[in-house]
């Protein structure tokens, strides 16, 4: 082989040479730009899936904020609501004991023992009062009345003396195994559901 075919040779095995490098390079490019591209993807992709999981949180956030003042918000109104019901049967309490002694007060106990003894359903009854207050023969016999005036039937009632410490009246068996509570504090604890009913109805109403 001469020199001329030996520098052909040379320069093919050259050329072959630089083309393979230039498609090695320009696929390592090609590959290093995709690799480029996915993890710009992948970035692009975590940052708004942090974006959401963010934007979540802060809803979640936000709704238990607005729980928790709604709770708060719900006791507080109870917690009123209760002092408020307190105060007004204290309130009642009081205006009541400054009506013992009374004649309108002498025919409220009159109504009270008349109801106490139709729920005990007795024809004879023991009526008890405070120490407060007095319960004499006559109211006795115009319960007596009333019950019969209710009812129909004849009752007997006794005195049974003052030895109740709260306002309000007691009436009870003879044998005094079961009695009916008619005292104030009693009495208000029976009403204390229609006083919420009430008070809760003008709170909406207000609203």
């Amino acid at each position: 082989m001469n020199e001329g075919h030996t520098d052909q040779l040379f320069e093919g095995i050259l050329e072959s040479a630089r083309s393979e490098a230039a498609e090695i390079i320009s696929r390592a490019k090609r590959d290093a730009d995709l690799t480029l591209a996915t993890y710009h993807k992948k970035i692009a992709e975590a940052v708004e899936q942090e974006k959401r999981f963010a934007e979540m949180r802060l809803v979640q956030i936000k709704r238990l904020e607005e729980s928790s003042a709604r709770s708060m918000e719900r006791k507080y109104e109870v917690a009123r609501g209760q002092r408020l019901r307190i105060a007004t049967l204290e309130s009642v309490a009081r205006k009541m004991s400054l009506l013992v002694g009374t004649e309108g007060y002498r025919q409220v106990l009159i109504g009270w023992i008349a109801e106490g003894v139709i729920g005990l359903d007795r024809l004879e009854a023991v009526v008890r009062c405070s120490f407060t207050e007095t319960v004499d023969e006559n109211m006795l016999r115009e319960a007596e009345q009333l019950v019969f005036r209710f009812t129909g039937r004849h009752v007997t009632l006794q005195f049974g003396g003052a030895t109740l410490t709260g306002q309000g009246v007691e009436v009870s068996s003879t044998d005094g195994k079961v009695a009916y509570n008619n005292q104030v504090a009693t009495r208000l604890v029976r009403h204390e559901r229609k006083l919420k009913e009430l008070m809760e109805g003008q709170t909406c109403h207000k609203g």
